[in-house]
């Protein structure tokens, strides 16, 4: 996330002419508000889940490298100007623009919590993560999933990239000793160094953890020294390319080369900016989390299309910037920061059927709409009061406070801190002791109660067994076979529906295959399982093809179903596949197609084309479960 100012030391559309007394300050490049704007846009319609923009999530690479680029420009200009770098002010500016406007979202989240208690147990470790400026090892060390979103992810999950590039900060002195001592040039020949040393990183990672499937990317796609390639790249484009230094403070296309020379480079920049943007359009458009490319070369690749554009739109003298200067681009790029901070833990709070009830249309601009609105507070009454020197002012008014006035400013400080520490502490120390039976660690069967999930977070309504009888006498045994089955969220709906079957269930949200294989093998190992097997896995991630044939291998003797998957995530085709060839293979087991009976029954789900409505969909899914284990004959 793109959080450094495109100003040198205050913001202004007037570049000074490089003269005798040093060079031309870091003007406003507005050109840059543009390309924020389309990064943010882009992240956005990723967590919107838009069909058409499966990598949109490519927006946080278009913010790295435009910090590493704008960081690296502010130092080397800073270091040539004067002969030093001064880290205390470097840092104190970085504070004042991350800090205020991260405390309100923490306080906003830690609030939300106490009301959304499923998000309450993981925020406890996340607040503390983000403070610290680690969200995105911790993300790691908890075994998080960045891409998988059945159930509420996390709150703060999408703070993992401010930790990344606040990580990076603390590197920057190192980039000013270098710069004061071997020169512009070879911080550019490190930088370039690096951003390899960080792409063979990835790459070997991720080739040992067997990706991008069957393992989740997280750790590899958060890590800093896996995702620096962004920011290392903008640093080395930094050290080379200042096309402001040749645009005069009156605006003209006159400068050290002439009138001539400066258009046709412009001109050039601006062809080859446009084709670069349409590149990362197209990645955007074209590619997603799981692209095996993007983990051998491809995030470089991209981040290398990003230089391109975000040079094309830093030449005051092209066309491109200026269109890219233009409303709105220009108001979401300034607010930008504030959009990618709230959005995300506006999008988990507000879930479509299941945290609101709003038409299909409704949804994504309610939820888009708040999100703005929030950006637009924080951006008037946090960040740019504090950027302009509010903080600074009100110390100076309580040393020398006007009578009567020291009491009102103490107050409200009190207040005000006493709210967001209660608010974090609330958030923080409160820990949901579970009442009898509500954890289900056994089979599922009608009134089951809500179900927490690996991290805490309780099912949705939705996804919980129904309370209510069971609709209909359970078949005798014989029918079917004793029938167990194992399951996540999906089959959690339609528990109450099964039961009324004679199947017995074992279903809860977010599980991975790998443990429904570990679950049904203890159980055959304790005889308690049953001579017909079923599990319906893969909704959470891309199964891995061990753990499949630990399952049918270990089953021999019992009949096992193993059920497809209906799952709009890049993973569903995936592991579809892989069923379709495994399975197969063991003569005792018999592959369900859920996937093509799902799309034949599209009322039968909620909006997030996963999980089963109430009615028709429980119902319609455990009577074909039923009809297609029954006995040939």
């Amino acid at each position: 996330m793109a959080v450094v100012e495109n100003v040198a030391t205050r913001p202004t559309t007037r570049p000074a002419t490089p003269g005798p007394a040093g060079p031309a300050r870091l003007p406003h490049l507005r050109g840059l508000d543009g390309v924020r704007a389309l990064a943010v846009v882009a992240v956005l319609l990723y967590h919107l889940r838009v069909p058409w923009a499966p990598g949109g999530f490519l927006g946080v690479d278009v913010f790295f490298v435009l910090s590493g680029y704008l960081v690296a420009t502010l130092v080397l200009e800073e270091v040539e100007a004067t002969g030093r770098f001064r880290t205390g002010r470097f840092l104190a500016r970085r504070v004042r623009r991350l800090v205020p406007a991260l405390l309100a979202v923490l306080a906003g989240a830690a609030a939300a919590g106490l009301v959304a208690r499923d998000a309450l147990t993981s925020l406890r470790g996340d607040l503390l993560a983000a403070l610290t400026y680690t969200s995105n090892w911790w993300q790691v060390v908890a075994d998080r999933s960045y891409f998988e979103l059945t159930g509420r992810p996390p709150l703060l999950q999408h703070l993992w990239s401010l930790a990344v590039e606040a990580q990076f900060y603390l590197a920057v002195p190192l980039v000013a000793l270098l710069a004061l001592r071997a020169g512009r040039a070879r911080v550019g020949q490190v930088a370039a160094v690096l951003t390899v040393a960080s792409t063979v990183a990835m790459g070997v990672l991720a080739a040992r953890a067997g990706m991008p499937v069957p393992q989740d990317p997280t750790r590899v796609y958060v890590g800093t020294d896996t995702h620096a390639m962004g920011l290392l790249l903008g640093v080395a484009a930094a050290t080379v390319w200042r096309p402001w230094r040749t645009w005069r403070a009156t605006g003209s296309w006159a400068a050290e080369r002439g009138d001539a020379v400066r258009r046709f480079e412009a001109g050039v920049t601006d062809v080859a900016g446009v084709l670069a943007l349409a590149g990362v359009v197209a990645c955007v458009a074209l590619v997603d989390e799981f692209s095996v490319g993007l983990y051998r070369g491809g995030f470089l690749a991209f981040a290398g299309l990003t230089v391109v554009l975000v040079g094309a739109a830093a030449d005051p003298a092209g066309l491109l910037g200026r269109a890219l200067a233009r409303q709105p681009l220009r108001w979401l790029g300034e607010r930008s920061y504030g959009i990618y901070l709230w959005h995300w833990p506006v999008l988990m709070l507000t879930r479509p059927d299941q945290d609101v009830t709003l038409p299909d249309w409704a949804a994504p601009l309610v939820r888009v709409g708040v999100t703005l609105l929030l950006a637009e507070a924080s951006y008037r009454w946090v960040e740019m009061p504090v950027r302009r020197g509010a903080l600074g002012r009100a110390v100076v008014r309580l040393r020398t406070p006007a009578p009567g006035r020291v009491r009102a400013a103490v107050v409200t400080a009190t207040v005000t801190t006493a709210v967001v520490a209660a608010a974090v502490v609330l958030a923080v120390g409160v820990v949901r002791t579970p009442t009898p039976g509500s954890a289900a660690s056994g089979p599922t069967t009608a009134g089951t109660s809500a179900v927490p999930d690996a991290i805490g977070s309780v099912v949705p309504e939705q996804d919980r067994a129904p309370s209510a009888a069971p609709t209909a006498d359970p078949a005798p045994a014989e029918e079917v076979g004793a029938v167990t089955a194992f399951g996540d969220s999906v089959m959690l709906g339609a528990a109450g529906e099964l039961a009324a079957r004679g199947v017995l269930v074992d279903a809860v949200v977010s599980r991975s295959f790998g443990e429904m294989v570990d679950l049904a093998l203890g159980a055959g190992a304790a005889g308690s399982l049953g001579h017909t097997v079923v599990v319906h896995g893969g909704t959470n991630g891309p199964v891995a093809e061990e753990d499949l044939r630990r399952l049918l291998e270990g089953t021999a003797g019992h009949r096992v179903f193993v059920v497809n998957v209906r799952v709009p995530r890049p993973w569903e085709q995936y592991d579809n596949e892989l069923f379709a060839r495994v399975v197969p293979e063991y003569p005792h087991a018999r592959l369900l197609d859920w996937k093509s009976g799902g799309e034949a029954n599209p009322a039968w789900f909620y909006d997030d084309g996963i999980h089963l409505r109430a009615g028709g969909g429980r119902e319609g899914y455990a009577a074909w479960i039923a009809q297609e284990i029954q006995p040939a004959g």
